[in-house]
């Protein structure tokens, strides 16, 4: 009899702890990104026709915003606003533009939201495009953001970090891979 009421109360609290260690993990930015693997390693990169954005906080005409990269490796970096990694990665993505170009891809976002954002964290992006539905997102395989990926000169993606870019990532996910492609 004790056992019918010891034994749910038991599931559901066994369920309660791992449920909370890995909201806590996450929350913390401790998630092991290596576990998010994408499908488009080693593919064409999609196409990334988008709104652009201008600095006066309007938006141009859709255009693909690779037109503006010249031939080499680029990085993509999926981004918002809102997104406080987002605003964590801002100078190591400074950083990056000094090697690479970047192109940044603001996901739902808003125009005047983005031009504080990048009034008070810096831009470090070549272009920023728009992805107000997430259908460029999905395209991408992006689970969250921020996200971003390295392109080779010839379009195809090289190298994927979920997750806030820091001095580490840099140092053993990216610059191995873009060393790798300049030799």
């Amino acid at each position: 009899m004790n056992l019918r009421f010891i034994l749910p109360i038991s599931i559901f609290a066994v369920l309660a702890v791992i449920s909370s260690v890995a909201m806590i993990s996450l929350l913390n930015g401790k998630r092991d990104t290596s576990q998010l693997p994408s499908p488009l390693i080693g593919k064409q990169a999609p196409a990334l026709a988008s709104v652009i954005y201008s600095n006066l906080s309007q938006s141009q005409t859709s255009e693909d915003l690779t037109a503006s990269i010249n031939k080499g490796p680029y990085l993509v970096n999926f981004f918002a606003s809102w997104c406080a990694p987002c605003q964590k990665e801002a100078p190591f993505l400074e950083k990056l533009s000094l090697q690479l170009p970047i192109i940044g891809i603001a996901y739902k976002d808003r125009a005047e939201d983005l031009s504080l954002f990048l009034e008070r964290f810096g831009n470090p992006f070549n272009q920023i495009g728009f992805d107000n539905d997430g259908k460029i997102a999905i395209n991408w395989g992006v689970y969250g953001i921020p996200e971003t990926f390295l392109i080779s000169a010839e379009g195809v993606v090289v190298a994927r970090h979920a997750g806030e870019i820091s001095d580490k990532t840099i140092r053993t996910v990216l610059m191995p891979k873009l060393n790798e492609m300049l030799k």
